[in-house]
């Protein structure tokens, strides 16, 4: 598969070397200095963006003309959701995103969905959400935070609601650790990203799948939906 890739930072590159790794090859690399362009967008199968939440929209409309599917995984955009789903249907974009593209992550989200039911049952806890990111990302909360604590207020029907507290310093890539805490007792559970080749591989994995496919996804939905080709 020929991928292109929209944003120069690190997860780019990191996204480069998984590609090659799992056989692929990247024939384009797009950013600022470089836009994407329907002309430049027909050599290649698929794009996998990590650039910037104001990026998207005009990535989207460059896809429009060639149909070239997309796989975002930039983040900060929540606000615009429908907006952009509507704009990917309009244009007949077909598009897979999420929060976080790391295959331990969706696990987490499943994991929070359940744990939430289970602690609401118990009437006795309340819970709380921390997240750590290096000191040069944007958006805060991070996305995986606002995705955990829709999974927590969606698990206990509205009964727990966690606010993430949020911190940008230092080189962590990413730890985000949601608790449940009573009197009596604290449970925790965290994901803590070791290197952003996680995300990469999770990001690849969905370019592989949205090859050929049609309409707006979740990541996590496509794994469910065709199984872990990893």
């Amino acid at each position: 598969m020929k991928i292109g890739i929209h944003g120069s930072g690190k997860m780019g590159k990191a996204v480069e070397k998984i590609a090659i790794e799992r056989g692929h090859e990247v024939t384009a690399r797009f950013d600022s200095a470089k836009p994407a362009r329907p002309d430049l967008l027909r050599e290649v199968d698929v794009v996998i963006d990590f650039s910037t939440a104001s990026a998207l929209e005009g990535l989207i409309r460059a896809a429009g003309p060639t149909g070239t599917p997309l796989v975002i995984g930039t983040t900060g955009w929540n606000d615009r959701k429908d907006e952009i789903e509507s704009l990917c249907r309009e244009l007949g974009v077909a598009m897979v995103y999420a929060s976080n593209f790391s295959p331990g992550a969706i696990a987490f989200f499943e994991l929070a969905r359940a744990a939430a039911a289970r602690f609401a049952s118990f009437g006795n806890y309340e819970a709380g959400l921390e997240e750590r990111h290096h000191s040069r990302k944007v958006d805060s909360p991070s996305g995986t935070a606002l995705r955990i604590a829709s999974e927590v207020r969606d698990g206990s029907n509205g009964a727990l609601d966690p606010k993430p507290a949020s911190s940008r310093v230092g080189a962590e890539f990413g730890l985000h650790t949601l608790f449940f805490d009573s009197a009596d007792d604290l449970v925790e559970i965290s994901h803590r990203a070791r290197n952003r080749d996680g995300f990469a591989r999770g990001a690849v994995m969905a370019a592989e799948r949205i090859s050929g496919m049609s309409g707006v996804h979740r990541f996590e939905d496509l794994i469910s939906q065709e199984g872990d080709k990893s």
